[in-house]
């Protein structure tokens, strides 16, 4: 392979800033989980009312395979549906029947729907008026480990943190990798695209399974068809390849090792983390499986020279 410029490679530096909105919005959500909860029949569904509607959605005079629900629940001026669906819903008592005309946005997350007007058939099954608990000291004795909702909400910024902090190393580390890979030259092994495409392809139908979902409920709810999906495999195997290429050229190149101290504080690690003893830990790993554990490392240290050499704006 032709190894291109992994030096003074510039990105965007991703925000890891946690606002008060992100706060709020887990505090929010608590407060939802664990709300009292009103049945109303006597009045029409209004702003600030749960409404639990079953709906099916017509488009282009047909049926949308993946617009039918049965028991959802809506919190009405949460703003969180397609714009004018639930101010339709509201004025309507339970065990109305009625529809909905509503225009999807250019950018919408199913394809078959995105920038057109559909018509959703409506039966608004129940109303409920959740009474929430106020944000207090008193709440957050209640429904978390701290004593006050101020230091609640620094263990929730913390958290956040932690998480953003993870992501964006993560979208940098790609952002840099996706711009040596296309200022490289790098040659793709088919049989083994294959091998991997495979690997990942079974990868994914054990995390379906694990979740309780269809290979069929899984199309119909992306819009995605079984070839678009092993598609995308293969364009992640063929990613992996490039990036994998790239890290042991660029670790070629410096001159990187991984010391036998650092594997053995890796698998001391790792052991740690399966609540074993290090040494019968190491004992049971086979030789494949440590060369594998080193080549990550050797990896990760050509990752961390590509970060410390890169211009980041």
């Amino acid at each position: 392979m032709k190894l291109g410029k992994y030096k003074g490679v510039r990105a965007k530096q991703p925000s890891v800033l946690v606002g008060e909105k992100e706060i709020e919005k887990v505090l929010k959500n608590k407060q939802r989980e664990n709300c009292i909860v009103y049945n109303i029949d006597d009045r029409p569904a209004a702003p600030g009312d749960e409404a639990v509607v079953d709906y099916e959605v017509e488009c282009d005079g047909r049926m949308v395979p993946r617009g039918r629900q049965t028991d959802y629940p809506l919190l009405l001026g949460s703003h969180t549906f397609v714009r004018g669906f639930e101010e339709a819903v509201e004025g309507h008592m339970p065990g109305d029947r009625f529809d909905v005309r509503v225009l999807f946005p250019e950018k919408y997350r199913m394809p078959d729907l995105a920038g057109k007007t559909a018509v959703f058939h409506v039966l608004l099954k129940q109303i409920r008026m959740p009474e929430f608990q106020p944000l207090d000291d008193d709440f957050a004795k209640d429904f978390s480990p701290f004593a006050t909702l101020a230091q609640w909400r620094e263990d929730i910024r913390s958290r956040l943190q932690e998480r953003k902090e993870v992501s964006a190393s993560e979208k940098l580390a790609r952002e840099l990798l996706g711009k040596i890979i296309r200022d490289s030259k790098i040659p793709v092994d088919q049989d083994l695209k294959r091998e991997i495409a495979q690997e990942l392809y079974e990868d994914f139908l054990y995390s379906l399974e694990e979740n309780n979902m269809t290979l069929e409920t899984y199309c119909q709810r992306s819009g995605m068809s079984q070839k678009q999906i092993r598609a995308s495999k293969e364009e992640e195997a063929v990613r992996s390849i490039c990036e994998q290429s790239v890290l042991h050229a660029v670790a070629n190149k410096e001159n990187l090792h991984v010391s036998g101290d650092e594997l053995a504080e890796e698998l001391a690690e790792l052991a740690l983390e399966e609540g074993e003893d290090p040494d019968v830990f190491a004992q049971s790993l086979g030789e494949e499986e440590i060369e594998s554990i080193a080549d990550q490392l050797l990896m990760n240290k050509a990752m961390e020279f590509i970060l410390e050499h890169a211009v980041l704006e």
